[in-house]
C-alpha cells in the first residue's frame, strides 16, 4: 500500500519530530524514560548550549567594560583588544614600580636629620 503525503495529512512525522537533539519537553521526557544514550546526548547538548550562552554573556560583559561604545563587538575584537590593554596596563605598572624605586632611592632618610 503506498501512502502519498498530503498537506493535512498528520500522520507520517515531520523532518524536525525525528530529529533527537530537538525534541520537545514531553517527547524528551518519553524519551528520557526509554533510551537512556539519547538521554544522555540531550543532556549533554543542553550543557553545552549552557556553556556557550555563559561563555557569550562573558564576552559581552568584557566588550562593554573595554569599550561600551564600540561599534564592532565580535569575540576576536574583544579578545585582541583585551590582550593589547593588558599589556598596555603591565607596562604601565612596571614604570610606576621603576619610578617609585627611583624616587625611594633619591628620597633622603627621615630619620637623619
Amino acid at each position: 500500500m503506498d501512502h502519498q503525503w498530503k498537506p493535512n495529512d498528520f500522520s507520517m512525522p515531520a523532518a524536525a519530530d525525528l530529529d533527537p537533539s530537538n525534541p520537545e519537553p514531553r517527547q524528551r521526557q518519553e524519551m528520557e524514560a526509554t533510551d537512556p544514550i539519547a538521554a544522555r546526548k540531550v543532556q549533554k547538548a543542553d550543557r553545552e548550549k549552557l556553556r556557550r550562552d555563559k561563555l557569550n554573556e562573558q564576552f559581552v560583559e568584557l566588550g562593554n567594560t573595554l569599550d561600551p561604545d564600540r561599534p564592532k563587538n565580535d569575540k576576536v575584537t574583544i579578545l585582541v583588544d583585551t590582550t593589547q590593554m593588558l599589556k598596555d596596563l603591565t607596562a604601565e605598572v612596571n614604570r610606576l614600580r621603576a619610578e617609585c624605586s627611583s624616587l625611594t632611592e633619591e628620597s633622603p632618610d627621615s630619620g637623619e636629620e
